[in-house]
């Protein structure tokens, strides 16, 4: 019986300076923003970590897409190694609230945290439906972070988007960068469609309820006009520069 309430306590012990060592790191960001969010890592986590063009291409049986460049996940990375998400130079983090006011990013080896988030005022959300695109801070918020992403795109950069799942927001953002690249080389069909809402559905806890959203919001984007035209009009982004953009994710450009 000794023996058993010895260990209780060691185990309570270990627990809870174990959860003040995470808060230690939460802390540990080296600016005056906001704290990290470090998320305790003794259990499973759906990491839902994939690079979008490798997954992008499985699905559409064909490299197509330039790999390497841009990875999706989860946010369970948060606080811990950058290996988990493939090192990217940047990270964009889609589910900053101002409301918990935390920062989801990773640890480059110099322990540096790499990442940036756009919507200080404002939680993303909703980002596959149109409508939401008529929140004016919910647009601009969003822009923001295509405008940056773009500019890592064109300077050489390897970036990842997340949000909490790695789902819908991600999904949009992703489905998005995919569609301006498969729209360049004049691929943007069913087959891609297809190809897109594939690499949605291999999120884990996605809902069948929530099953063809990436087509649909593209389908839809697609009879009003080109998507660089939508960035264009929803961004104040060229259309040249999403061309440029585009090429980089489209493999057989030939722009490296």
């Amino acid at each position: 019986m000794k023996t058993i309430k010895v260990i209780l306590i060691l185990g309570i012990v270990l627990f809870l300076s174990y959860a003040a060592w995470i808060k230690i790191r939460s802390m540990d960001i080296g600016d005056d923003g906001p704290p990290l969010s470090v998320s305790w890592e003794g259990f499973y986590h759906e990491y839902n970590f994939r690079d979008m063009g490798k997954s992008l291409n499985t699905c559409l049986g064909e490299k197509f897409f330039r790999e390497e460049v841009v990875m999706r996940s989860a946010r369970w990375f948060s606080g811990w190694d950058c290996q988990k998400v493939g090192n990217p130079d940047m990270i964009y983090s889609l589910n900053y609230s101002p409301h918990k006011k935390v920062r989801y990013f990773c640890q480059a080896d110099n322990m540096k945290n790499i990442g940036r988030y756009f919507n200080p005022e404002i939680q993303l959300d909703d980002l596959e439906f149109e409508k939401t695109w008529e929140n004016s801070l919910m647009k601009n918020a969003t822009c923001r972070f295509f405008s940056d992403i773009f500019d890592s795109i064109l300077s050489g950069k390897s970036i990842l988007i997340h949000c909490s799942a790695g789902r819908d927001r991600t999904g949009t953002f992703s489905a998005l960068l995919a569609g301006l690249a498969a729209e360049r080389a004049d691929r943007l069909d069913d087959s891609m469609l297809a190809a897109i809402e594939c690499d949605y559905r291999k999120t884990e806890s996605l809902v069948p309820e929530k099953y063809g959203r990436m087509r649909q919001f593209l389908f839809q984007l697609k009879q009003k006009g080109t998507l660089a035209e939508f960035f264009n009009r929803q961004c104040s982004i060229p259309i040249e520069t999403s061309h440029q953009v585009a090429d980089r994710l489209w493999a057989t450009s030939g722009v490296q």
